[in-house]
């Protein structure tokens, strides 16, 4: 994992306080969840000190891994995530300007440059690599990581050299009713996320400006096979180039593999480039994800690693909740909620990884589980996205939230559905899995392919209708892994062949894709079915949190959802406890490592 931190004045006559750098230095170690001591650092800061570029890494001195920071003349750079290829960094420090040739090149990352006149920090147009930006004391900062960005202008602005964090308490609205932010906000005061495919430019002297670069724009629904598979080739060839860096490795790539369409593809673009893997997999015995993943394994040659998951009399073993939430909010600064889980800090293991994350951009984002493309059916989706659980919030945070919507609601009047997509895109993509993301950066060499630069803009050129039906990602599985064209899906069929095969000579193959009968093992989900005993742990934790909590929530419903054994919405439990933990600043103190792990009863 890299973290970047890019601080600049605002005034040209104006150094960067002593002070301010040294509060910086010390915020990596509260931004990142990771041994001060395995930090290996680089730092430039501009002959009249002006301006500096502050650089972590933890990962090996050895290629492909880069120096925290790069040189050219007077510029520097440095970046998060992985790029395409190797000139490509040699090709953002000598740009005119750091938007220029930057939507033309792979990877999944974000950018930062600086120079005497100020920095630049760019996303890709996934943002799965986010940029955050604030302002204070007469300082710009921007950095790879909130909390970091944060402190350091707390610093600026209150002259403390350890500062604790303030919380941006309204903003945590979403949190509550997605786990994850649906806007550009944090959870902390004064710091923004730098939107898709944008560049933050604070040049010294002039206001703080937000470049946007466009997004592809969507070509008409091909008119037939032939039309369709060549409509499809720059997407094919944008995955075959996103899973080359796995070759800059001396080892086999980890490929996460599962029963569902997203890492078969990757696995089928591995396959076709000749990148040497293994399937990995984990799940209950006999659950559709374990026995297809095998499958699909043996179909294409390599060997898949099984890890059946831990039970015990009947029930599955999970991490105490709390221990879970704090690892969770330490993690992903407070973005993502504890019903979802993510690593915790071990030693870099320069193994090559890989997943389907990411896939929904090839079939739709939001779309792909949106019914009624009726105007009346995505306007109940916006009120989901954005209004979802109102119950729960006081009214300041319900008139924040409405505003969102009605925002969308207008935008919907010009692009039509496709703002499923681009809502997927930004704040899912954006926002939800850039945390998950800079998690697995910490302890692997990870790469998405389908968070690649260069696919995810091929995939948004290809029209969202089409990319819902899944035919754009059924063709170019078949053109990477024929072989595969039959091995059936967890779940269901193909969005266009669900109900029957498009011809009657595609019958037998399309009985042979049946999909596999359900399983109780593969469809329990312990953080949903939870009985008393996790119950007691949501109450206790949660009405007994922080003051702040329920400054933007109704006590008297969260009580009564609390009561709920089992929860009909259970995701809002781990959410609120996950706010509990941020808004107490019990993540910032070592995880309570002697609470006990709880039993699941699986259901028979």
């Amino acid at each position: 994992m890299r973290a970047c931190l890019a601080v600049s004045a605002r005034e040209p006559d104006r150094p960067i306080l002593h002070e301010v750098l040294a509060a910086a230095r010390w915020a990596i170690a509260e931004a990142v969840p990771a041994p001060a001591d395995g930090w290996r650092t680089a730092e430039w800061i501009s002959p009249d000190g002006g301006t500096a570029l502050l650089a972590w890494s933890n990962e090996p001195r050895e290629d492909p891994f880069p120096e925290p920071i790069l040189t050219s003349g007077g510029r520097v750079l440095a970046y998060c995530g992985y790029l395409g290829a190797k000139g490509d960094s040699d090709l953002l420090l000598d740009a005119a300007a750091l938007g220029d040739d930057l939507d033309g090149i792979g990877g999944c990352f974000s950018v930062f440059r600086a120079g005497p006149d100020g920095f630049e920090a760019a996303t890709s147009v996934t943002r799965a690599c986010p940029v955050y930006h604030a302002e204070a004391g007469g300082l710009r900062f921007a950095a790879s990581r909130a909390l970091l960005a944060h402190l350091a202008a707390r610093a600026a602005a209150t002259g403390l050299s350890r500062p604790a964090p303030a919380y941006d308490v309204p903003a945590l609205q979403s949190m509550v009713r997605h786990g994850f932010f649906v806007t550009d906000e944090t959870p902390f005061e004064g710091v923004r996320a730098v939107p898709n495919a944008a560049t933050l430019v604070a040049r010294r002297g002039r206001a703080v400006d937000v470049v946007q670069r466009p997004l592809p724009e969507q070509g008409p629904v091909p008119r037939g096979r032939k039309e369709a598979r060549e409509r499809v080739e720059p997407l094919a060839e944008a995955l075959l180039a996103a899973v080359e860096p796995f070759k800059r490795h001396d080892r086999p790539m980890r490929l996460a593999l599962s029963g569902g369409r997203d890492s078969r593809l990757i696995a089928a673009a591995c396959h076709a480039a000749g990148v040497p893997f293994f399937g990995a997999t984990h799940g209950l015995a006999g659950s559709p994800d374990v026995v297809l993943a095998q499958r699909v394994a043996e179909v294409l040659g390599v060997e898949c690693e099984v890890t059946i998951d831990k039970q015990r009399s009947g029930a599955v073993v999970v991490r105490h909740p709390l221990r879970r939430a704090h690892a969770l909010v330490r993690m992903c600064e407070g973005m993502n909620s504890a019903y979802e889980g993510v690593n915790r800090w071990a030693p870099f293991d320069p193994e090559p990884r890989s997943s389907g994350s990411g896939g929904e951009r090839l079939r739709g984002g939001f779309l792909s589980d949106q019914k009624d493309l009726s105007r009346d059916g995505v306007h109940r989706r916006l009120k989901t996205v954005f209004l979802a659980q109102s119950e729960f919030l006081n009214a300041d945070a319900n008139a924040c939230a409405q505003r969102l919507y009605d925002q969308w609601v207008a935008r919907y009047d010009r692009d039509g559905v496709d703002i499923l997509d681009k809502l997927h895109m930004f704040y899912k993509t954006g926002r939800w899995l850039a945390g998950s993301h800079t998690a697995t950066l910490m302890n692997w060499a990870y790469y998405h392919p389908f968070l690649d630069n260069r696919v995810a803009r091929a995939a948004l050129a290809l029209p969202v209708e089409w990319r819902l039906s899944e035919e754009p990602l059924a063709l170019v599985m078949h053109m990477l892994a024929p072989r595969l064209r039959d091995v059936p899906f967890d779940g269901k069929r193909w969005r266009f062949e669900e109900r029957r095969p498009r011809s009657l000579r595609e019958w037998p193959a399309w009985r042979r894709r049946a999909t596999p009968p359900a399983t109780s093992a593969g469809g329990f989900n312990w953080r949903k079915s939870y009985g008393p005993e996790l119950a007691d742990v949501f109450r206790e934790h949660i009405l007994n949190g922080p003051p702040e909590l329920f400054a933007i929530l109704d006590r008297a419903a969260v009580e009564r959802r609390l009561a709920e054994v089992p929860p009909r919405r259970p995701g809002q439990s781990w959410h609120l406890l996950s706010l509990a933990v941020l808004l107490s600043d019990a993540w910032r103190e070592p995880e309570p490592a002697d609470l006990p792990d709880i039993e699941v009863p699986v259901p028979r």
